[in-house]
């Protein structure tokens, strides 16, 4: 195993964990980040509507850091 595969491993392996929280950290129907930081009705009031936009977009580019590695894993491992 070379050193590319063992960083895109390693990569892989961050990028996992880093998702998994994020996706917890969503909203469900009605409650998430943006209820425990201050209520629903008070989210486009205050930060919390920024706080739920920047967690879809960080979950939207660790989700397309984990296709990539993923396809890299099966290119250098198949």
């Amino acid at each position: 195993m070379g050193i590319v595969e063992i960083v895109v491993l390693v990569i892989h392996i961050l990028v996992c964990f880093g998702l998994i929280i994020s996706v917890l950290l969503h909203s469900g129907k009605g409650g998430g980040l943006s209820s425990v930081l201050g209520g629903a009705s008070s989210s486009l009031f205050s930060g919390s509507y920024v706080v739920e936009k920047n967690l879809d977009r960080m979950t939207i580019v660790l989700a397309s850091t984990f296709a990539v590695t993923t396809l890299l894993l099966v290119f250098f491992f198949k």
